[in-house]
Order: C-alpha cells, then sequence, then structure tokens
C-alpha cells in the first residue's frame, strides 16, 4: 500500500471536517501509482461511512484498481433484493459495471428509469461495461420511448451502441441537435461517441455548434463531451487547426473558443477516463501548447492570443481565460519534467 493512501486514511479518521479538495490531492496521486492493496484499504476506509461525501470520493481510485472479488465485496454490503441500500452514493453502481461484475446485471437493468436522475446515470454507466444479453430489448424499447423527449433519462442513450447498429447515430444526432434540452444531452454525446472513430466529425460538430452547448459546466455535459472527444481521437491540433485556418464569424469564434478552452481544463483537470474500455487522449501537453500559443515567425502573432486580440478585441475575459490556461499548462509542463527527471528518465 503506497505510504500516501496510508496517510490519507489517518488524516479522514483524525478530521471529519476534511476539506475535500485535499481529499481530491491525495487519491490523484492514489489514481495514478496505486494497486489493488490501496483499493480494499481505501474500499474498508468507505464502508466505515458509506454517506459521507469525502469517502464517496474514494470510489475513483477504488474502481480503477479493483477486482472482481472486491466488487463482489461492494455488492454484498450495498446492495441488497436489486436495490441500493439507504444512503448508499449513487457512484457504486458504476464501480460496480466498471469492474466487470457481472451479478449487478439485473439490478442495474432496473434503475435505469429511475426518478432519481443519479441513480439512473450511475446505472447506465456501470452497464456500459457489462454485457447485456437477455436485457437487449428492454434497453432498446427504453431508449426508443425516450426519443423525440425533450427531458428523459439522460444516460440511457448511451447504450445505444450495445443495442442498435449505426445506423442509429443520425436519429440521435437529430434528436440532440433539435429537440433535447441542453440541460440533458450528455448522454446522446456520449451515444454517438461510443459508435467509435467513425464518427469524429459528427462530435466535433456538436462540439462547434450552439445548439448543444457541449462546453457547459454546470450540467456537467462539459466533462462528458471531453470523454466523447477522446474517444473519438478528436485531437486538440484539430480543433486548434480548425479556429486557425477558417474565417469564422465573430459570434462562432467566440464559442468555438470557449468550448475549446474548457475542453483544454478538462485535459489539465480530469485525470481519469470515467469509462474502462475508453480511448484517452494521450497528446503532449508540450505539443498542445506550442499549437495554442507559439508564433509561427516573430514578425505576426498567429497564436491563439494573437487570433483572440484580432478578431474580438472586446472580449476581455475570454482573453483572460486563455492567459490563465497558458500559466497552468506551463505549471503542468514543469511539473512533469519535475516528475521524470525523479523517475530518471531525464
Amino acid at each position: 500500500m503506497l505510504a500516501t493512501t496510508k496517510k490519507l486514511k489517518d488524516i479522514i479518521h483524525c478530521n471529519p471536517e476534511l476539506d475535500s479538495s485535499i481529499v481530491r490531492s491525495y487519491l490523484a496521486v492514489i489514481a495514478n501509482y496505486g494497486g489493488l492493496e490501496d483499493a480494499r484499504g481505501l474500499l474498508q476506509v468507505f464502508m466505515e461511512e458509506p454517506a459521507d461525501y469525502n469517502r464517496t470520493l474514494l470510489l475513483e481510485p477504488i474502481m480503477k484498481h479493483g477486482d472482481l472479488e472486491l466488487a463482489e465485496d461492494l455488492y454484498e454490503f450495498a446492495i441488497e433484493q436489486h436495490k441500493l441500500k439507504e444512503d448508499m452514493p449513487s457512484e457504486i453502481l458504476h464501480v460496480l459495471g466498471y469492474l466487470g461484475y457481472t451479478g449487478c446485471t439485473e439490478t442495474l437493468v432496473s434503475l435505469l428509469t429511475s426518478e432519481d436522475w443519479h441513480l439512473s446515470k450511475d446505472a447506465a454507466l456501470g452497464l456500459l461495461h457489462l454485457p447485456c444479453h437477455g436485457y437487449e430489448q428492454q434497453i432498446r424499447t427504453i431508449i426508443d420511448n425516450s426519443i423525440g423527449k425533450s427531458l428523459f433519462d439522460e444516460f440511457v442513450p448511451a447504450l445505444s451502441y450495445k443495442v442498435a447498429n449505426n445506423e442509429m447515430v443520425p436519429k440521435l444526432f437529430e434528436w440532440g441537435n433539435s429537440i433535447v434540452s441542453t440541460d440533458c444531452n450528455a448522454g446522446i454525446i456520449l451515444g454517438i461517441a461510443l459508435y467509435g472513430p467513425d464518427y469524429k466529425d459528427v462530435i466535433k460538430d456538436i462540439l462547434w455548434s450552439e445548439n448543444w452547448e457541449a462546453h457547459d459546466t454546470s450540467t456537467g455535459t462539459r466533462n462528458w463531451s471531453y470523454a466523447a472527444m477522446q474517444h473519438v481521437q478528436l485531437t486538440f491540433r484539430e480543433l486548434i487547426e480548425d479556429l486557425k485556418s477558417a474565417q469564422i464569424p465573430k459570434r462562432d469564434l467566440f464559442h468555438r473558443l470557449s468550448v475549446l478552452s474548457e475542453m483544454l481544463e478538462c485535459k489539465l483537470t480530469l485525470q481519469h477516463q470515467p469509462l474502462r474500455f475508453a480511448a484517452t487522449n494521450d497528446e503532449s501537453i508540450f505539443d498542445i501548447y506550442r499549437e495554442l500559443f507559439e508564433w509561427s515567425n516573430s514578425d505576426h502573432d498567429d497564436s491563439i492570443i494573437g487570433l483572440i486580440a484580432r478578431n474580438l478585441q472586446d472580449e476581455f475575459d475570454l482573453l483572460n481565460k486563455y492567459n490563465h490556461l497558458r500559466d497552468k499548462l506551463e505549471m503542468k509542463m514543469e511539473h512533469l519534467i519535475e516528475v521524470n527527471y525523479l523517475k530518471g528518465e531525464l
């Protein structure tokens, strides 16, 4: 077990009011460098007080480093008669599916249409990792009954690729582009992306379109748009080249730069893909920095900063956002260089 894990266990026990940002900082290290022993140690801490928010946060490294035996222990602890026990966080459903525990399939299917948004979401995310043999028609019916509605169980459309061929993609796109509330479109975006890299241009169109508000932080759509972007292998280089090479009306340019900034924030802050099988974005921070901020020659600022200065002179908040992103990227590069040095790679 990592010394970091032991330290986190101690401070959680000693300080019940511990700030969650501190917990997250420890968990980022554990998620990156821990293993099964760390997952088991954190599971014990979680089980002591599962309704505590800080202990719910422990489920992320538990999910990443756990195994089927751990999943079975968690299922027996948290599930009774195919229902989540009282005061158990819904994230458990996601963890069980992520770890491949097929014994929970019936439970997850039964919760897809729960009136509790969190239960429905985490049931769908869990099912994405499991074979759904015997439940395909039931899931397909739930999806079909949702199409055309503006509000529905938001993450159910993400299961489309498990129960329908790619003829479903145009239906999902039209649904999300013209009907669905932007408060309820994350599952559609993810659902399209899960059909794979052939739909990279569709995901790019979604990101660039104001109809989708795919970068919205208040609804959480931003994080799932980033997950979708990764899975279809849409790169930051491609997005940046789009912005630099095209003549884009000011309103569209502002929107696209806002989207790009939020995707970059995800690159810097979201450490782990929420789907075990999904692709991840391995683009170098150094390459992204150069694409964003370097000038091609000393006489003309054709960086993103220059693009904003030339075309959106009054958008000071947007300019400040990119200057802050530059600072964050520089800090990240320094951190990566230090980590590589300590590993003996520099």
